[in-house]
Order: C-alpha cells, then sequence, then structure tokens
C-alpha cells in the first residue's frame, strides 16, 4: 500500500474537527492514494458525516358525501427518509467520479455520492438537479427531494478498520521571527 501525501494528510486534518477522532471524510485523494479498485471500495465500511432526509410529498383528493354535498378534501401527505450521521452503508455501484452507497437492503436504495471540489474532494451527496434549496434524488425507484443541509453531508471511513492502510504523519511546530 502507498504512504499518505500531505495533500491527504491536509486533507484529512481540515475535517479532523467534525469527525470522531477515527472517522475521516473519504476523498479523492484517499482513493488514489490506496489504490482501491471498484470491487475492493465494496469492502469498505463506510458511514455518513451528516443527517440525510429524503422526502416527498403525496397529494390525495379525498371527496365525502355529507348529507348530500360534495366535500372535496385536499390532505397532505408527506414520506420521509431519514439516514442518522455515523448511518453505515456499502458501495453497490460506481464508476470513477460517483459510488452509489447504500444504507439499507433493496435492489434500488441507495444514494449517490461524488468528489466535490468545494470540499476537499470529500464524496458528499449528488442530487439529479436543483430547484433554488431543493434537489432531486431518486430512491427505491421514486422522486425524493432533499434539501441543501443533507446536499453538504460527505462519507466517512473509520481508519482504525481501514486494513493495510498506513499514514506518514508529522506535526509542524511553528516558526518563530529571526530564528531559523
Amino acid at each position: 500500500m502507498k504512504a499518505f501525501t500531505t495533500p491527504v494528510l491536509a486533507t484529512l486534518i481540515l475535517f479532523a474537527s467534525s469527525c470522531s477522532p477515527d472517522m475521516v471524510p473519504f476523498t479523492a485523494d484517499i482513493e488514489y492514494e490506496t489504490g482501491l479498485s471498484k470491487d475492493q471500495l465494496k469492502n469498505v465500511q463506510f458511514y455518513v458525516s451528516g443527517p440525510i432526509v429524503l422526502y416527498r410529498e403525496l397529494n390525495q383528493n379525498i371527496t365525502e358525501i355529507t348529507r348530500g354535498e360534495i366535500k372535496m378534501k385536499n390532505d397532505r401527505q408527506v414520506e420521509q427518509i431519514v439516514i442518522p450521521p455515523n448511518t453505515p452503508g456499502v458501495v453497490v455501484s460506481g464508476n470513477a467520479e460517483r459510488l452509489g452507497v447504500s444504507f439499507e437492503k433493496g435492489t434500488d436504495r441507495y444514494l449517490v455520492f461524488g468528489k466535490n471540489s468545494r470540499q476537499a474532494n470529500a464524496y458528499t451527496l449528488l442530487a439529479k438537479d436543483w430547484n433554488g434549496n431543493e434537489g432531486s434524488i431518486e430512491y427505491d425507484g421514486k422522486e425524493y427531494k432533499v434539501n441543501t443541509a443533507s446536499a453538504s453531508t460527505y462519507l466517512v471511513v473509520d481508519m482504525k478498520r481501514f486494513k493495510g492502510l498506513k499514514v506518514n504523519s508529522r506535526t509542524a511546530k511553528g516558526r518563530t521571527v529571526g530564528k531559523l
């Protein structure tokens, strides 16, 4: 296995405050440095960094006949799927830029994560398209919405369980003026 380089270490430090000590964001740099194939990634345990809430509105028109009058009622029903922080997931599909990660059993029950250059190339949740603060995601064969807070959620891995991965690290002590 290859050892980490400075950019990878900087990425890990960047996200360290938002993760537990052993949980680090899964980034394009980690993927490259480890040299894991897509098949090998299917054996890595992934987790989500924050909550993901998928929702879709189900409109139902209910007709009632009361004392000879027809009354229409518009009831709103919302179907919601919540994936809490640190929920474990597995890769079920992927290519060079995207990973399909499943957090529950089912053929089409997976979310797509991709490299995000605005978050140090961490694999963040992707939507098919965005309309204002809502993104469209296909999940379990249905169209769901997700808000921007869920969109900033990224994949993390437990470095202790990331077998065979070695990290070469050092801490800079800093410099003061006048001393070499």
